[in-house]
């Protein structure tokens, strides 16, 4: 038996792909999830070989629990059931990846789980990452998940004072404690709206969040921020320019 799992904040959405996808012997629901979060851990502990995932949850955004999703060791088949609009549509198609689209049909789930079977015979996945990458140039999130020791934790971008790359690290400093990011800085950059900037290779920091521009040696620059610390940030020489323009000296 194929486990699937479900994941859309809509009961109604749910039931019904539960529906057409038990009608295939090939396959069992194994849970169902109703936000991001619970889908990680679900996914973790249940170890499904698919996931129907919506991309519009109420506390992660699916593009996130995807990307998550793929770090695992054994990262699950991912399916977007979604009535997102056009353009992520044809991103799939030409990504190779499956999706259902809103309201669903008994005929495209069984051709998505004839699919499904047929990738996980022959061992494939399809190419997420390439999508991914293009889903999160066009969607700025609205929250971000970051480890506190072993709890994951969802938090909204505003509460990031700056990010820093440290090793094989991405550290978030927050009001809450340094949390640690699942990701790259670079993928971090990506899923970040304008009111953060790129300041050095190793460092994001939180536009609002700065207090004073603080000139260096040899040209150089340092930001102080409003944390408690007064934590001063190196200005990378390749992107003064940038921080030049944004911040208007």
């Amino acid at each position: 038996m194929i486990k699937a799992l479900i994941v859309d904040d809509e009961e109604p959405a749910r039931q019904e792909l539960r529906y057409y996808i038990e009608r295939d012997a090939n396959f069992t629901v194994c849970g169902e999830a109703t936000g991001g979060s619970e889908a990680l851990e679900l996914a973790s502990s249940l170890q499904p070989e698919v996931v129907f995932l919506d991309i519009e949850l109420w506390d992660l955004d699916g593009v996130e629990v995807a990307r998550l999703l793929l770090k695992q060791p054994r990262p699950p088949l991912i399916i977007f059931a979604t009535a997102y609009d056009a353009y992520a549509i044809q991103a799939f198609e030409l990504n190779a990846v499956d999706y259902l689209l809103k309201p669903f049909t008994a005929e495209r789930v069984a051709t998505t789980l004839a699919r499904v079977r047929q990738l996980l015979q022959q061992h494939e996945t399809p190419p997420l990452a390439s999508l991914l990458r293009q889903l999160a140039a066009t969607r700025k999130t609205t929250k971000v998940a970051a480890w506190k020791e072993d709890r994951l934790l969802v938090i909204d971008p505003a509460e990031i004072i700056y990010a820093e790359a440290r090793g094989h690290q991405v550290l978030l400093k927050t009001n809450q404690g340094t949390l640690r990011f699942p990701g790259t800085l670079q993928e971090l950059e990506d899923k970040l709206d304008r009111g953060f900037l790129r300041v050095h290779r190793s460092f994001i920091v939180n536009l609002d969040l700065v207090r004073e521009v603080v000139p260096y040696f040899h040209g150089t620059y340092h930001l102080l921020l409003k944390d408690q610390e007064k934590t001063e940030i190196p200005v990378g020489r390749t992107y003064l320019k940038d921080v030049r323009t944004v911040l208007g000296f």
